[in-house]
């Protein structure tokens, strides 16, 4: 089942003092594909090219780095989006622990959303450079 969606980090979001204006919004309803997976189900792979970024809309998922889980994440988390920015390849494997829904950016999904929204780029570079 696919359908658009209008998530975003939670984190991005408290950085950016909890407010999206209304041009955020309206390019970030405009993005994103819902994907629903079974409980333990891989959908990133450690070492591969990321294509895209994921939000966790329900469920959850490991990250693993090195076949070691290092974080357990929930809904909200924006996941991937380093290999996007950095053009490296994954540095984490991701794999749902229960029924999960996400939503998927493609890569031109996400520069196109960070290109009309400055403002959430700026924070999603301060991120990607605090992670890598």
């Amino acid at each position: 089942m696919f359908r658009k969606t209008s998530l975003i980090n939670p984190e991005i979001a408290r950085r950016l003092d909890g407010e999206l204006n209304d041009h955020e919004m309206t390019v970030l309803s405009s993005l994103g594909t819902l994907v629903d997976l079974d409980a333990h189900q891989i959908f990133a792979t450690q070492g591969n090219v990321g294509q895209e970024a994921v939000i966790i809309v329900t469920g959850s998922a490991h990250v693993m780095r090195d076949g070691d889980t290092i974080a357990e994440v929930g809904p909200g988390t924006i996941l991937g989006e380093i290999a996007l920015v950095t053009n490296e390849p994954r540095n984490a494997s991701l794999m749902t622990t229960s029924p999960t829904t996400i939503s998927v950016l493609n890569r031109r999904e996400f520069a196109s959303f960070l290109d009309q929204c400055p403002r959430i780029a700026a924070t999603v570079n301060e991120l990607v450079a605090s992670r890598s």
